[in-house]
C-alpha cells in the first residue's frame, strides 16, 4: 500500500505531540540546561508517539527494536514498517545532532523510577521494550548524563520523568489506525466509506506477511479484544465536536459517514464509557475528520 501523508495536526489533537525536526543552524533552539532538558522531554514524547502508532497497526504490540519499521511511524514516515524520513530524526540538543533513539533494558516503569542514579548520554532518548512488546518505558538522559526529571521544582525535580503505555493513549492510537485507513479506502475509491464493509476493512494497517492484502481489527485496549469500528450515526463532524461526550463502550471505535462519503468522523469510547474529550475541554468530544479536529 503507497503511504498515506495525514495532516500532524491530527496526531497533535489525538493526543499526542510532534515534533518538527530541526537543523542544527536553525534559531530558537534550546540554550539553557532548563531549555535543553525540556527538549528532551519533548522528543521522549515523540518517541511514545511513534510507539503507540505501530501498536496500533500491530494489534497492541509495540516495537521491540530501534529498525526501519518503528522510524516509519515517525512523522513523515509511510507508517508502513518501511519508509521513513531522516527529517524525522531527533535533534539531540546538546551534541546538536540528529539521531534515533537508543534500545534500553529496563525491566518494568517500577525499576525506571527507583533506578534513580542511572545514567544516560546527554540528549539520548531511551527506549525499552517490556514483555516482548507489551509495553515499554521511554527515558532521557539530561545535564551530565543524568535522567531528565519530571520538572524543575519540588517534588518533581527529584522524580524521573517515564513515559509509559495507557489504555487511554492506546485508543487515541486506534482512532489514527481508523483514519489511516478511511484514507487509504479514499485513495483508491474517489471518496470515503459509507459503511464498515470488506473493501473498507481491507484497507486497515496490516503489517503480517501471512495477512498481505487483507486489514487486521484493531485491539481494544480496555478488554484486550480484536474489534472492528461500529457504524454510527452522525451527520456533521463539527456538530460532533461540539457536543459533549456521549455513551460510548469502552475502547470501541465509531465510524460515521458523513454526506454520502465525502467525509467522516471517528469517535472512541474511554474508560468511563463515554466518548473521549476535546483535550481540556470536558464539554467537547474529539472526533476526528478529513479536516483532523479543529
Amino acid at each position: 500500500m503507497p503511504a498515506v501523508k495525514l495532516p500532524l495536526v491530527n496526531l497533535a489533537l489525538a493526543g499526542f505531540l510532534v515534533l518538527p525536526a530541526f537543523a542544527a543552524h536553525e534559531p530558537g533552539l534550546p540554550e539553557t540546561d532548563a531549555e535543553k532538558e525540556n527538549y528532551v522531554r519533548e522528543n521522549m514524547r515523540k518517541v511514545q508517539a511513534a510507539a503507540e502508532g505501530y501498536a496500533s497497526h500491530h494489534q497492541g504490540r509495540y516495537p521491540t527494536k530501534i529498525d526501519d519499521a518503528f522510524h516509519s511511524y515517525f512523522p513523515f514516515g509511510g507508517s508502513d514498517d518501511r519508509n521513513f524520513s531522516t527529517l524525522s530524526c531527533i535533534y539531540n540538543p546538546y551534541t546538536h545532532t540528529k539521531e534515533l533513539p537508543v534500545l534500553g533494558k529496563v525491566k518494568s516503569v517500577e525499576q525506571a523510577r527507583r533506578h534513580k542514579s542511572r545514567r544516560i548520554a546527554e540528549g539520548v532518548t531511551e527506549y525499552s521494550p517490556i514483555e516482548s512488546g507489551k509495553s515499554y518505558v521511554i527515558l532521557g538522559g539530561g545535564i551530565k548524563g543524568a535522567i531528565v526529571p519530571a520538572g524543575t521544582i519540588g517534588p518533581e525535580a527529584k522524580t524521573p520523568y517515564v513515559l509509559t503505555s495507557s489504555p487511554d493513549l492506546a485508543i487515541r492510537a486506534n482512532m489514527l489506525a481508523v483514519q489511516w485507513a478511511a484514507e487509504m479506502y479514499a485513495e483508491s475509491h474517489q471518496n470515503f466509506p459509507v459503511t464498515v464493509d470488506e473493501q473498507f476493512k481491507k484497507c486497515f494497517p496490516s503489517q503480517d506477511p501471512a495477512h498481505k492484502g487483507t486489514g487486521l481489527p484493531l485491539r481494544n485496549p480496555f478488554t484486550q479484544k480484536l474489534e472492528w469500528p461500529i457504524l454510527g450515526k452522525l451527520k456533521n463532524a463539527r456538530e460532533a465536536r461540539f457536543t459533549s461526550p456521549g455513551d460510548l463502550q469502552a475502547g470501541l471505535i465509531e465510524y460515521n459517514s458523513i454526506d454520502g462519503g465525502k467525509d467522516y468522523a471517528i469517535r472512541a469510547g474511554g474508560k468511563d464509557g463515554k466518548a473521549l474529550m476535546r483535550r481540556h475541554n470536558a464539554k467537547q468530544t474529539l472526533i476526528l475528520s478529513k479536516e483532523g479536529d479543529i
